[in-house]
């Protein structure tokens, strides 16, 4: 009920709109977190070949180069298949102007989900990564403590500003 709430009162906000896409996991549900003990079996669903997890540690991606050829979909179909991919931030728009190597476009030079996100990586952060309103930190919501595989910070609307200069 409070999560409904804070959607609601935050709909106006578009930075905080981009954070409930799909809804909330705990860790242990997560399904971005693997590990050696993870069953590797739903790899396929999203990868062309099984990841190689070299340790018993938790599996991240946040500053590894994307290769979009090891995907078996496209960084919007292989979101979609879980993601409601009509909420959060438009993808598919071609991007004509210079972005960061760590905010990767598609061979067309297209935002994917990709582009902002990580795939692999616990939710869960020391601080906070996405932007969040007065609301949030009123109700002491739960997605204050999220990483939402967020790429760079965001706790103040820096990964936003990337693209969405003011200037």
């Amino acid at each position: 009920m409070k999560k409904r709430l804070i959607q609601s009162l935050v709909v106006g906000g578009s930075l905080a709109m981009l954070l409930f896409v799909g809804g909330a996991r705990t860790a242990a549900e997560n399904p971005h977190e693997i590990s050696r003990q993870t069953p590797q079996s739903g790899c396929g669903e999203c990868h062309n070949t099984a990841a190689d997890i070299k340790d018993d540690g938790i599996l991240t991606t946040k500053n590894h180069t994307v290769d979009l050829a090891a995907f078996a979909k496209d960084g919007v179909a292989m979101c979609s298949s879980c993601h409601n991919p009509n909420q959060g931030h438009k993808v598919g728009l071609n991007i004509d102007f210079p972005v960061p190597a760590d905010l990767p476009l598609n061979e067309e030079h297209d935002m994917t989900c990709l582009t902002c996100h990580y795939t692999h990586g616990r939710l869960d952060s020391d601080r906070p990564q996405a932007s969040h309103s007065f609301i949030d930190k009123l109700m002491n919501a739960e997605r204050l403590k999220k990483s939402f595989l967020l790429r760079r910070n965001n706790s103040d609307g820096e990964l936003c500003l990337t693209c969405h200069n003011v200037n």
